[in-house]
């Protein structure tokens, strides 16, 4: 039998086909890791066993982008400058602005990422410093392994009271991992105070990781009462713990950083609509609109974000008793190297599949934004202008194009 870990010229392994291949190395090259950390990866992930050099052969043949050969200056200009624009309140720093550059594939260097930023947007840096906000006083957190427990909590800065645009709102709901800061779940959804809905997000979350965590940590609130029933059908210990708000410290600091770095600058983006007059809160078209096409907008921020958090570097914190200096994703692939467990129990199809007819309403019912009839004209509207990329900039652009057609599309029915 071959030794797959032996020395050139004996089998190392079948190597997957090029677009895994591909995919894994620019993960790995967005996570930062080290060449060794990303041989592991590949002998753990993909059987696949190779050594320094040949790594470094896969990367010049599948152009995986490296610090050491950045872009030429004035292209790494023009994308942090569009990066820039989109951060309308200027809240992220040169490490979130590395980390998205890396995500969109352009591995630039953290010194010239923030002597661009200084050049090209000077003063943001100070904007950007705390001072002497209020925060909340924290005790260390402590977690054995991963899926050890699992927080939830709803935010609402874009809901119907946070806008103020009449009965428009979007709210967000968040699952995240203790242990390794994994952000598993982050979902736009009409109402994130409903258990069937909550409900819902939660099986879909079993779902896409095929296991359940040992306990699953909520604020106070009728919305998790579905968590809780799954929960107790599926284990038979203590399953379900529900804290005070500002004590549910994992999942309540991730909105702090999502604020920072989307939030603000959505919102803005959003009330540009209310005062400028493009959004009639007293239209039903509007109003159904609304929350068809910003719904959509907002969902593929979510997603950067979620991309952003997993794959980004926190700072190493010698005061932490849980693992800092690495990125969430990481962590979560490989526990065992940052002395953790994985802890989450398998749950087959079927499970999941009984456990949702538990919920009175189905899935589509729970999480539907607008009713059907109208999906489908501003689906139909939408195509007519060319299927035109969601960006938050160009929403109202996009909105006030697809007004015209169904609003004449009613008329001429």
């Amino acid at each position: 039998m071959a030794n797959t870990k032996g020395k050139n010229g004996v089998d190392n392994g079948e190597p997957p086909s090029d677009d895994v291949l591909r995919a894994a190395l620019l993960s790995y090259a967005s996570l930062k890791l080290s060449a060794k950390q990303r041989i592991q990866n590949l002998a753990d992930e993909h059987q696949y066993h190779i050594k320094a050099t040949k790594l470094k052969e896969l990367n010049k043949q599948f152009n995986i982008p490296t610090v050491r050969k950045p872009p030429p200056v004035s292209v790494a200009t023009t994308l942090i400058c569009d990066k820039l624009d989109d951060d309308v309140n200027k809240t992220n720093g040169p490490d979130a602005m590395k980390t998205f550059l890396a995500l969109d594939g352009y591995q630039i260097p953290r010194d010239t990422v923030r002597q661009i930023m200084k050049d090209n947007a000077p003063g943001t840096s100070k904007q950007r410093y705390p001072g002497n906000k209020d925060k909340i006083i924290r005790t260390n957190l402590t977690a054995q392994g991963v899926f050890q427990e699992l927080h939830c909590d709803g935010h609402e800065k874009l809901a119907t009271a946070a806008l103020r645009m009449g009965p428009v709102g979007i709210l967000i709901y968040g699952f995240r991992d203790k242990a390794s800061g994994l952000l598993c779940g982050l979902v736009a959804v009409p109402d994130a105070r409903h258990s069937a809905v909550v409900g819902h997000l939660y099986l879909d979350l079993l779902e896409e990781f095929g296991v359940f965590p040992m306990q699953v940590t909520v604020d106070g609130g009728s919305e998790t009462g579905f968590i809780y029933a799954i929960q107790s059908a599926i284990r038979t210990w203590p399953v379900f713990m529900a804290l005070k708000s500002v004590n549910n410290i994992p999942i309540e600091n991730l909105w702090k950083w999502l604020v920072k770095t989307i939030g603000r600058n959505l919102r803005d983006l959003i009330e540009d609509g209310k005062t400028n007059g493009l959004f009639n809160a007293s239209s039903e078209l509007h109003i159904h609109l609304f929350h068809w096409l910003w719904s959509k907008i907002i969902q593929i921020k979510l997603d950067e974000f979620k991309l952003y958090w997993n794959y980004h570097t926190p700072r190493k914190n010698p005061k932490k008793v849980m693992i800092s200096g690495a990125p969430p994703l990481e962590i979560f692939r490989n526990p065992a190297n940052y002395g953790l467990e994985f802890l989450g129990k398998e749950i087959d199809q079927d499970a999941i599949n009984a456990l949702r007819e538990t919920i009175p309403s189905s899935r589509d019912e729970a999480l539907r934004w607008v009713p059907q009839e109208f999906d489908n004209a501003a689906q139909e509207a939408y195509e007519q202008i060319g299927s035109p990329k969601l960006e938050a900039r160009r929403g109202w652009v996009i909105f006030g194009q697809m007004a015209e057609l169904i609003s004449w599309a009613e008329e001429d029915s």
